[in-house]
């Protein structure tokens, strides 16, 4: 037994999860994920959180080939593995019909320990799946997540004090690791089965890139079902869950720094990876 399995079975008896995933890693729950297989998922939106993944996954449906589950962020394949595969397929069973069916799970990319095996659990049950990434400007991504979170909680603490925390910190640098976290992916996933997408050209060109996204799905190539009048629909803006009030924090100089430092070699190292020029991104 691997090091992993070992250590998420010492930790059973502190998490159920822990023991299901474990359980799942060795293959104890191919029966149970075999029942409905012609229903379940055949591709996954992995994140990174805001960066419109609630818009692909608002849109897809639009096309007559695509179901998204309802709820579109399961998490199944971490923190609630051990619902079991007969509630993940309850998910899936209204998309019985659909040629493509996904879910949008942005925390399937994040640095949580709990969905480090994420990549393994969906390779061993579902070896087939497409893996959609979309990010954005690492920085970018880090304060619209913090403005996500304090949107939510009035009395949560400030940016510059939040990334004091080096629990926060790491939370947030790590979900912007994308080089980082698109590799654990591969690790199992041939690069054809991956696609990664940015939001600033999904923005830009919402035609080209999500004909791009359909192409790489398999449905039929017709972007304007996607779209309002040519352009992407907003969804999810700022000013939901009340966002819209917390302001754009500014970064103090010495902060900014520190995690550009720590970033960059990742973020060039992607940017590589998906063929766009290293300083796509200004810092």
């Amino acid at each position: 037994m691997n090091t992993s399995l070992q250590f998420l079975l010492a930790a059973s008896s502190r998490k159920k999860v822990y023991r299901s995933i474990a359980d799942g890693l060795q293959g104890l729950h191919e029966e149970q994920a075999s029942i409905g297989s012609e229903y379940l998922p055949n591709f996954i939106i992995i994140g990174a959180a805001k960066s419109a993944t609630t818009t692909l996954a608002t849109i897809l449906p639009r096309h007559p080939d695509i179901f998204i589950s309802r709820p579109k962020e399961p998490k199944f394949f971490g923190r609630r593995y051990d619902k079991g595969w007969k509630w993940y397929r309850k998910i899936f069973k209204p998309g019985r019909g659909y040629q493509l069916r996904g879910e949008a799970s942005t925390m399937y990319a994040s640095s949580l320990a709990s969905f480090r095996y994420s990549p393994a659990l969906m390779h061993r049950y579902l070896p087939g799946l497409k893996i959609v990434y979309i990010v954005r400007h690492p920085l970018d991504r880090m304060v619209s997540q913090w403005r996500h979170i304090k949107g939510r909680r009035e009395d949560f603490v400030d940016f510059n004090r939040f990334m004091s925390k080096r629990h926060a910190a790491k939370l947030l640098i790590g979900c912007s690791s994308y080089y980082a976290r698109i590799n654990a992916y591969r690790n199992y996933f041939s690069d054809d089965q991956i696609l990664c997408l940015t939001f600033e050209d999904l923005i830009s060109e919402p035609a080209g890139e999500l004909s791009r996204l359909l192409r790489f799905l398999g449905a039929s190539v017709q972007p304007q079902l996607l779209m309002n009048r040519g352009s992407l629909p907003k969804v999810n803006e700022a000013g939901e869950k009340g966002r819209a009030l917390v302001k754009v924090p500014h970064w103090p100089t010495r902060l900014r720094s520190k995690v550009v430092h720590q970033l960059k070699p990742d973020t060039e190292a992607f940017l590589d990876y998906i063929g766009k020029p290293a300083d796509y991104w200004t810092w």
